[in-house]
């Protein structure tokens, strides 16, 4: 492929012929013509759904096997001659060649598929990044102080394949859905016949169990983790199933428990205890807490014990067949490295894997709530009284179990003989050692008594429930450097030089910026430790190891601004982090009258207003965040308003119920003579306003806001929908970490002035270069200069005329005029001189073409800036100098593979190369 010089000479850059397109030549057609990157990858993008040469390859080496099965035959017979022999070698060496040919054609064309899908945040981007390491193999398993490696079992964890298997009957979803036309009327039937007979049909109610590593290194067979891997039919009866439990499971279920149930939140419970833990030491409060570690507890649910409280909680016969047809009868094989074990029946427990079990598990979970409540109720056991009207004693998340009491050894022997009764009736029996207790306002040695007399271990320094630390200065330090370390590791799994730029920023927005998402939504994080978290994300986005010092050309603050403000739009840890705990803010003025809601309530009071930022607590320090955000400008509590509908549950003076502020700021003299401060909205609208003063309203200041005050309600008008709060960041009254997020980042971090412009059609690379390149921030030598790093020579090493800046590079230069000319007259556009992305931009606004179009154009001069600034590169550090011919090929063969896989118009070779600014989008 030659120079363009003309708009007619691109008629040489035609599609391949079907010929020329067989795949089994693709490396020597590759090294006869030459061609660059570009063009072959366009060339591999045709050919890749070419069917017709897919059946040739396949027929060839169908009809070589073929021949090779005969004379193995003739062989194995004792029927041997030379002429079988030599014929057989032939064979083995043209089968060995074409195998080699096609295994150079898949690593060509997966290099292609990560050219055009690399960066994007895709399921394909992120299965090569996760794909599992062969560490997770099985190769033997200690049992009873010995190793076993018996050959059945070698066998299969050495020579099994490495795919997984979704399940006995050997069928995925994906299948059922293409070929839904065809199977789906008999899918039904079998379903139908689970829920009319209540059992299923022979095999439909077999599974594989998984075997998934609950650490590194494991050897123990209870160091694994049993998966159920379901068949289909299992899985949509039990999905039914769950969706019909679903909708009722929160009416059955108590607020203790926080798992698997609709509208609660998880780290109610965390929060939860660290409040009452900090209750009770500013109250001198002797309180315990016990964390219970049931063993395998999905694995030992006894059946008899599920359909008894199934039927204590009022599910009819029906249901409870439904249910014995899902435990009984079923049965399942171990799989070893993918290799399934003789298969066995299931005697007790719930499938790890199954829908349904969760929400199954949590009913058997509310049995033991409701015999710690009939305890408490007896004076067997106490628990914490916060109130008159509040009392704890207990939290569950799923099989987490947290039991809070007074301090006493009644108490603790009340908690055992519990869990004991509950062993028995349930089969979930508590696992002592690995069970914890915590003491508050007892000293050491009581604790260690009380812990040794049950045979249970110790918390010290910290104490953790759901992952979370409650506990002091010193653990909490620990917490954050645990956090900060598991952080770096995950960037570790991940080399930064094999990804692209445009694939780390893809991994920071998606993966990295989610993972502290569970401490952060609860602690406030101190600033080293976040200066430390985005230290560590900008050595990743820049691909610098630990050992590298990398120049950073654009400051990280700027990189982690919103598109509209001139960034990239990772946003900063501290905003997610602020933005997470107004969240509980947001809760508690809304009232939304959970158990988290009316402990908070029971410690602090029901006005926020009223509630102390000094207390050495959770909540008061997001009491204060919140006040310090306000004085650096984001008041939070300002956008949080009530609208009103009877107004039985809004106060009159201090809601913000009508405008931005409350009555009592916005008409303080009439405040002022209100007896009644906390009356609702209702109360007052129901009677005059000034029936509830303490004296009448004199003349002066008083008379003229009691006038604009009775003015300013007399356009409110209740109905008859209950008073619900809004959070006024986005028009729909609906408050999203989101929206809080992005206003804390664009109150604090920096803003350029014009917006991040984006091609969606490129890819991220492309775009980041072009974000870079706006901003002065490549590494030219004019920039190495000002950075202080020592160049011999300054001017351009493409001509040699000039100083090297990006202008010049991108624009000035002989060979980026040349290239940016030939993009014009390929889109038949006039050429005009530019000297900076400032003039062309002017020009590019003034052109006139569709939309669509123009997108796609600005995405072509993208790609050759890009091409311009990688020519630059190799010319400088490549042993052998680069053909300029070919840089104006790699530009319309990239753009248009580039823009072909990411739009969702059809678009044809001979159409892009012809005329690109006459096809219709």
């Amino acid at each position: 492929m030659g120079v363009i010089h003309s708009k007619n000479d691109m008629t040489h850059l035609q599609a391949p012929t079907t010929v020329q397109k067989c795949r089994l030549n693709i490396p020597e057609r590759r090294a006869k013509l030459h061609v660059t990157f570009g063009a072959y990858a366009r060339f591999v993008w045709e050919i890749d759904s070419d069917e017709e040469n897919d059946e040739k390859a396949a027929l060839i080496e169908h009809a070589i096997e073929i021949e090779l099965r005969d004379i193995d035959k003739e062989l194995d017979s004792g029927y041997v001659s030379y002429t079988y022999l030599a014929r057989r070698l032939e064979l083995k060496g043209q089968l060995h060649e074409i195998k080699d040919k096609e295994a150079a054609d898949f690593v060509q064309k997966s290099k292609v598929r990560w050219a055009i899908k690399g960066d994007e945040n895709l399921r394909f981007f992120h299965g090569i990044i996760n794909k599992k390491r062969s560490q997770l193999a099985i190769r033997w398993i200690l049992v009873d102080g010995s190793w076993q490696t018996e050959p059945q079992i070698r066998s299969a964890v050495w020579n099994c394949g490495d795919n997984k298997s979704p399940g006995p009957d050997g069928y995925t979803f994906e299948f059922y859905k293409k070929y839904w036309g065809f199977l789906g009327i008999d899918f039904c039937e079998a379903v139908e016949h689970f829920f009319n007979n209540g059992a299923f049909v022979k095999g439909c109610n077999s599974s594989f169990i998984a075997l998934i590593h609950k650490i590194m290194d494991a050897k123990l067979v209870t160091d694994f983790r049993p998966i159920s891997l379901i068949g289909c039919v299992y899985k949509v009866v039990t999905k039914i199933l769950a969706n019909r439990l679903a909708m009722v499971i929160s009416n059955i279920v108590s607020n203790t428990q926080s798992a698997f149930v609709s509208e609660r939140q998880i780290l109610d419970g965390p929060f939860i205890i660290n409040e009452v833990l900090h209750w009770c030491k500013r109250k001198n409060k002797k309180a315990m807490f016990f964390k219970v570690d049931f063993a395998k507890a999905y694995d030992s649910v006894r059946w008899d014990y599920l359909i008894d409280v199934l039927e204590a909680f009022g599910f009819g016969m029906t249901w409870c067949q439904w249910i014995r047809g899902l435990c009984c009868f079923a049965k399942a094989s171990v799989l070893v490295n993918g290799s399934p074990s003789r298969e066995f029946q299931f005697q007790c427990g719930l499938k790890q894997g199954d829908p349904l079990a969760p929400l199954l598990f949590i009913l058997v979970m509310e049995s033991l709530h409701l015999s710690f409540s009939r305890v408490v109720e007896a004076g067997i056991f106490k628990g914490i009284r916060l109130n008159n009207s509040i009392s704890l004693s207990h939290l569950f998340y799923a099989d987490d179990a947290l039991i809070v009491g007074e301090w006493s050894s009644d108490n603790l022997r009340g908690i055992i003989n519990v869990l004991k009764c509950f062993f028995l009736a349930s089969g979930l029996q508590i696992n002592i050692h690995k069970s914890q207790l915590l003491g508050v306002g007892v000293s050491r040695l009581d604790i260690e008594a009380a812990a040794a007399s049950i045979g249970c271990s110790i918390m010290d320094n910290q104490f953790r429930y759901l992952g979370v630390m409650v506990g002091g200065n010193t653990s909490r330090h620990k917490f954050w450097a645990d956090v900060v370390s598991k952080l770096r590791s995950r960037l570790s799994k991940w080399k930064t030089k094999t990804l692209s730029i445009g694939g780390r920023l893809t991994l920071l927005k998606s993966v990295l910026g989610a993972s502290p998402l569970y401490c952060m939504s609860i602690f406030k994080a101190p600033k080293g430790v976040l200066k430390e978290m985005e230290s560590i994300r900008n050595n990743f986005f820049i691909g610098a190891d630990t050992a590298d010092k990398k120049i950073t050309w654009v400051a990280w603050d700027k990189v982690l601004a919103s598109k509209k403000n001139g960034g990239l739009g990772v946003s900063s840890y501290f905003a997610l982090n602020r933005a997470l705990l107004l969240k509980w803010i947001w809760r508690f003025v809304s009232q939304d009258d959970s158990l988290w809601f009316q402990v908070m309530q029971a410690i602090y009071g029901p006005n926020i207003d009223s509630h102390s930022v000094h207390l050495a607590s959770n909540w008061c320090s997001i009491l204060r965040e919140m006040q310090t955000l306000k004085d650096k400008g984001f008041d939070f509590l300002s956008l949080c308003s009530k609208r009103v509908g009877d107004g039985n549950n809004s106060r009159f003076w201090l809601d913000i119920w009508k405008g931005d502020i409350t009555l009592r700021d916005k008409f303080p003299r009439i405040f002022a003579l209100e007896m009644d401060k906390t009356i609702t909205v209702a109360a007052k609208m129901a009677s005059l306003v000034d029936s509830s003063f303490r004296r009448p309203v004199r003349g002066g200041i008083e008379h003229v806001q009691f006038n604009e005050l009775r003015s300013y309600i007399d356009s409110v008008t209740l109905s008859n929908s209950h008073d619900r709060w809004i959070c006024n960041m986005s028009g729909d009254g609906i408050f999203r970490v989101k929206d809080i997020r992005n206003s804390i980042d664009d109150l604090m971090l920096p803003s350029w002035l014009e917006p991040t412009k984006w091609v969606k059609y490129v890819p991220i690379k492309i775009n980041i270069f072009g974000w870079r390149a706006r901003r002065d921030c490549l590494p030219t030598r004019a920039n190495l200069i000002r950075r202080g790093v020592y160049m011999e020579f300054s001017n351009c090493p493409i001509c040699g005329l000039y100083v090297e800046d990006t202008h010049h590079v991108l624009f000035q230069c002989d060979l980026a005029q040349s290239v940016l000319r030939r993009i014009c007259r390929w889109w038949d556009l006039d050429w005009q001189t530019w000297s900076s992305f400032s003039t062309w931009d002017a020009w590019f606004s003034s052109i006139r073409l569709a939309p669509n179009n123009k997108k796609l154009l600005e995405g072509v001069f993208y790609v050759a800036w890009w091409s311009i600034w990688v020519f630059r590169n190799r010319l400088l550090f490549d042993d052998k100098a680069p053909a300029r011919s070919m840089i104006v090929d790699d530009i319309m063969s990239l753009s248009f593979l580039w823009c072909k896989n990411r739009c969702k118009w059809a678009l044809s070779w001979e159409a892009w190369l012809k005329n690109p600014h006459l096809i219709s989008l």
